[in-house]
This record gives C-alpha cells, sequence and structure tokens, in this order.
C-alpha cells in the first residue's frame, strides 16, 4: 500500500507547540503559506514524491499525534477508507 500524504499550510503546523524546538534550517526559512504534507506515519515532508529528501518533521509523539487529531483533524486510518 502507498503512504497517504495530507497537504496543510506550514502555519498550520507551526502551530504545534512543540514545532519550534526542531525546526530545520531548511525549514525556519519557508514562509507560513507553504504547503507541506503530514504523512500516514505523521512525519511533515516537503514533497509528497521526493518525501525522504524533504522531511521537516518526523518525532511521532504522543503529543504530537495529538496535535494531529484535534488541531489539524487527521486521521490517516479513517482518510484511506
Amino acid at each position: 500500500m502507498k503512504p497517504y500524504y495530507r497537504g496543510f499550510l506550514l502555519r498550520e503546523v507551526r502551530a504545534f507547540a512543540d514545532w519550534a524546538e526542531s525546526a530545520t534550517p531548511e525549514e525556519r526559512d519557508l514562509p507560513d503559506d507553504t504547503v507541506v504534507y503530514v504523512r500516514d506515519d505523521l512525519a511533515v515532508v516537503r514533497h509528497p514524491v521526493q518525501a525522504e529528501q524533504g522531511v521537516l518533521w518526523d518525532t511521532a509523539t504522543l503529543r504530537w499525534r495529538a496535535f494531529c487529531t484535534d488541531e489539524l483533524r487527521f486521521e490517516p486510518s479513517v482518510e484511506q477508507r
């Protein structure tokens, strides 16, 4: 099965309280209106086609999982149906 991705504006994922602590130098320079993609494993990437080259976030903590579900309304197992 192919990975599932859903696009968000970077400002939406930056709203996560712990985001700034682990922002990459590449991510810090991106404008808020940049479209990024949350993958079904909750990693955030720049491009779904070249997902391994543009990973901005790959820490699926309990707080991040809750943020994805509660704030972003992202639940890949439900959305993949």
